[in-house]
């Protein structure tokens, strides 16, 4: 393929892109929509647990929501899931871990662009490890997980700090652990 015409098949990629997002855009800012569909992008950091900040470091994965016009705010489900990384990766016993929380919640702007958004739900975290034999073990608990974010909204784009926690039990209701982070959270509404 001709030089000229790559660069013409790659101008008009760009354009269709661009003129998609400023579609998808405008119709988000839309004044009056009922209801939003979005996903985001989330890294995540351990604080709070000694024993999962002591091994783990970094985590970060995809979240989706709903939100519903109620009041002057939004009512919101968001479901998704996060991995989070060992420090170690040299320790052939630690494995990654695993975050899926389902939440329920208000979003409030209460400034332009700036919004406060709190959330209650259920999270899963399994641990995941290598034991006897080189065997993958999994620990799961289940239990409440509640969310407080504050971001900025910026036409069909968003930005949120989160800190998320998570207590649970152990599958069988016999041992403890909670999880609790600090975020980040890029996100994109429809």
């Amino acid at each position: 393929m001709k030089p000229s015409v790559k660069n013409n098949i790659v101008i008009a990629t760009a354009m269709i892109i661009a003129l998609a997002t400023l579609t998808v855009t405008a119709h988000a800012q839309k004044e009056g929509k009922k209801f939003s569909f979005g996903f985001g992008i989330e890294g995540i950091k351990p604080i709070g647990d000694k024993d999962l900040k002591e091994f783990y470091n970094f985590g970060g994965g995809l979240s989706l929501r709903f939100s519903y016009k109620a009041g002057p705010g939004y009512a919101t489900l968001t479901g998704g899931a996060l991995g989070i990384l060992p420090k170690d990766f040299d320790d052939e016993e630690l494995k990654a871990a695993v975050l899926i929380p389902v939440k329920a919640g208000y979003k409030y702007t209460f400034l332009p662009h700036l919004f406060a958004h709190g959330e209650v739900g259920y999270g899963r975290l399994t641990i995941v490890y290598a034991g006897e034999d080189d065997e993958i073990i999994r620990d799961p608990y289940g239990g409440f997980t509640y969310a407080a974010t504050v971001g900025g909204n910026f036409g069909a784009f968003e930005i949120g700090l989160k800190y998320q926690s998570l207590v649970g039990l152990k599958s069988g209701g016999n041992e403890k652990s909670s999880l609790s982070d600090i975020g980040l959270r890029l996100g994109f509404n429809f």
